[in-house]
């Protein structure tokens, strides 16, 4: 098992970096190295939430996969990752001036973030839960102790929960002229 724990633990970070490289890559493309520092400075509880998320979705999808099972892990990573790009769409702008559309996005950033910040608690969640279901968790001192939580449970909950926040902060902007 140590070799395992070993490879759960380099796989999660190196997901975790690379996500990062990849949002600051994204950011200095379109913006420069202002942009990457301006993002990081205003959103880094998000990026640090989504990305932290993703590698413990690598780590948990290692460790799954280490019982020959089969899960749809993939997509939630995806997702993850998808919604840390999304909220740079307002960027394609630079690019494309098109009818004030990056005003529009921009306005939404900090709404992305947050379903970013949800499908990464979310789908870590759902990955606790399917090793829950599947009892992998016997050789493993730290995830036998984290198991004493109903994830499947937890993970509705926090479904409802996040889409609460999320149409809150939506309805709730002031500048919102749409």
């Amino acid at each position: 098992m140590g070799d395992l724990a070993d490879r759960r633990l380099i796989y999660g970070f190196l997901g975790s970096a690379l996500l990062i490289l990849f949002y600051a890559g994204i950011n200095y493309l379109t913006g420069g190295s202002e942009a990457v520092y301006w993002n990081l400075k205003n959103y880094l509880p998000y990026i640090a939430i989504i990305d932290m998320g993703f590698g413990l979705q690598i780590a948990l999808f290692t460790h799954i996969r280490s019982f020959g099972k089969s899960c749809n892990a993939i997509a939630s990573t995806s997702v993850t990752g998808g919604s840390m790009v999304a909220c740079c769409l307002h960027h394609i702008t630079d690019f494309i001036p098109f009818l004030g559309a990056g005003l529009f996005l921009s306005q939404l950033t900090e709404i992305f973030f947050m379903v970013g910040a949800a499908s990464s608690i979310i789908g870590t969640t759902w990955m606790l839960s399917v090793i829950q279901k599947g009892e992998m968790y016997s050789g493993s001192r730290v995830l036998s102790e984290i198991m004493r939580v109903d994830y499947s449970t937890l993970k509705d909950v926090l479904i409802v929960l996040s889409a609460i926040a999320i149409l809150w902060k939506y309805l709730t902007e002031p500048y919102m002229t749409f």
